[in-house]
């Protein structure tokens, strides 16, 4: 018997976190850049973005640089845009205070996909370099326990979006009900994949 799917989040029925979903109405607007591959993966986390933000956008590629929408805003309101990216030119985010860098900021640009996947992204949209680029301070942790990352200060989508919004607009509980929905979405998928199963591939054994 084929599996009934939730049309809204992406999930099998009985994974469905929709009911709750608190919309929050965010001053400064969501653009994610989302690879392809990172639509099919059931355990991403930037549908929680989509279904909690009022003011999101998703737009799906690799090779943004002649993304009509994409350039449209940037030639409009590129000094009101930064980019969420780790490159040497990036300015850690604190949570606590933005500095004059983030008070005109109206968009936060994120890249949804795998490290490498999102390296190649930033080297092929050239237009995304002239953007003021921030990065998430080294005291933020992720609890993403079921998806591995390549070293500690790596965060997924939504935690990445969740703490630069509180960042930007110094609201830093406003955003807390996206991340409550991401760690139900996590021991969700932990108790069904089982303790030995998640020990095995998650738990760090050093």
């Amino acid at each position: 018997m084929a599996r009934s799917y939730c049309y809204q989040c992406q999930r099998v029925k009985e994974a469905c976190f929709c009911h709750d979903v608190i919309q929050i109405d965010n001053a400064v607007s969501v653009i994610v850049l989302q690879h392809a591959d990172e639509s099919r993966i059931n355990k991403g986390s930037a549908v929680i973005a989509k279904l909690s933000l009022k003011n999101y956008q998703c737009w799906q590629g690799e090779d943004f640089s002649h993304h009509a929408a994409l350039n449209q805003l940037l030639d409009a309101a590129a000094g009101e845009i930064c980019l969420l990216y780790p490159d040497k030119g990036a300015q850690a985010l604190p949570l606590s205070d933005p500095g004059p860098a983030g008070e005109k900021i109206k968009y936060l640009i994120v890249i949804d996909a795998t490290w490498r996947k999102a390296k190649k992204i930033w080297s092929l949209s050239t237009n995304l370099h002239r953007l003021t680029r921030f990065k998430l301070g080294a005291d933020i942790k992720s609890n993403y326990r079921i998806r591995k990352v390549p070293e500690d200060g790596y965060v997924s989508t939504i935690e990445a979006i969740t703490y630069s919004l509180a960042a930007l607009e110094q609201r830093p509980l406003k955003y807390q009900p996206m991340l409550a929905l991401f760690d139900a979405m996590i021991d969700f998928q932990i108790e069904k994949m089982g303790p030995q199963t998640y020990d095995k591939n998650y738990t760090d054994k050093k």
